[in-house]
């Protein structure tokens, strides 16, 4: 398995391990999602929303391309958590258990137990002792075929079929949110992005919006975006609203903050969470919130995972995006602006 090291040589646990796992497989899958959702953006913004039914056009066939590289995001996944723990032997039955989960429908979820069941099998398999004369043999003949075998049968006929019954269901619910239960599902999902800016939580609810993307659903990735640029944002409305409550360290922070946002990057607003994280929370979870629950309840979708304000222009409906955000950063700068307290005598000289 691939070896997790800590500064402290602190022994890492079992749930670590498959954190670091997951996290592999994502990081490997958004450069795919990303490739595939901006080009089929790009071929839709050309030929229209429905490109896909104008074979032989040339937006069709841009779509094509986007297409092929979005088919791979969950056969990537899956060979980046199985390598992450079987290390090479594990690629090719993971590639092919990716492929099968989106033949019958399981997606990301499928995608994702698909390369902890192959990574896990492939390790058990590497620790087993057998004779000199078939060492050889085990990583690239016993190992990949007999892998590939067992959990594709697990697939094909325990767990594949009620892992596209869940993934139906949870698309079809989503779908079926009407108003205000949409506002609340984008609200919770937004939350995440005010309270850690890149954090845990925001992992976790991306983790969400990318999965769902990757199975063709767009609204969570609007949230993300909304709800992520929003933070940084805001602190810049905060400065130019009251430019007398910050130093000229924070004003020189707000200046970069703005970029930041427009690159989709949160992290722009740690220099005023570390300065003041109960003030700034305060501040950016509302506007997150408010900014991802309007993002989804107006139907917003988004098929680009990054790329902050230039992939605006690709989404469903830009400018009802970019009201969701403004609202968002009007909300997190004001009550920044207001709750902010004064300099002291001393930092004002500073």
């Amino acid at each position: 398995m691939a070896t997790i090291t800590r500064k402290n040589n602190k022994k890492v646990s079992q749930g670590e391990k498959i954190k670091a796992s997951f996290l592999t497989g994502t990081s490997y899958m958004i450069p795919v999602i990303v490739a595939g959702g901006i080009i089929m953006a790009i071929a839709k913004a050309i030929g229209g929303y429905d490109v896909a039914n104008n074979p032989g056009t040339f937006a069709y066939l841009i779509n094509q391309i986007g297409a092929s590289a979005f088919f791979f995001s969950v056969p990537i996944l899956t060979a980046a958590i199985a390598y992450s723990i079987g290390d090479r032997p594990a690629i090719g039955p993971a590639l092919a258990i990716g492929y099968l989960s989106n033949e019958i429908n399981a997606g990301f979820v499928g995608g994702l137990i698909g390369g902890f069941l192959v990574g896990y099998m492939v390790l058990a398999f590497k620790k087993l002792k057998v004779p000199n004369w078939a060492t050889g043999i085990m990583p690239i003949l016993v190992i990949p075929v007999t892998v590939t075998l067992a959990v594709g049968c697990i697939f094909q006929f325990i767990i594949g079929e009620p892992i596209a019954f869940v993934m139906n269901a949870m698309v079809n619910w989503l779908a079926s949110l009407q108003g205000g239960s949409k506002f609340i599902l984008g609200a919770v999902m937004g939350t995440c992005w005010g309270i850690d800016f890149g954090g845990p939580f925001t992992k976790t609810a991306a983790s969400f919006a990318n999965g769902l993307n990757a199975d063709g659903v767009y609204g969570p990735t609007s949230v993300k975006m909304a709800a992520g640029m929003a933070p940084p944002l805001g602190m810049a409305l905060a400065v130019l609203l009251a430019r007398k409550k910050f130093t000229q360290a924070d004003i020189e922070n707000a200046k970069v903050a703005v970029p930041l946002s427009m690159c989709y990057i949160t992290e722009g607003a740690i220099p005023f969470y570390l300065n003041d994280p109960i003030r700034v929370w305060c501040s950016t979870i509302p506007g997150s919130a408010v900014a991802g629950g309007l993002a989804l309840m107006w139907g917003v979708e988004s098929p680009a995972l990054h790329g902050g304000i230039f992939v605006v222009p690709m989404m469903n409906n830009p400018l009802v995006f970019l009201t969701c955000l403004g609202i968002g950063t009007i909300i997190t700068g004001v009550i920044y602006a207001i709750i902010k307290k004064p300099l002291t005598e001393e930092a004002a000289l500073d």
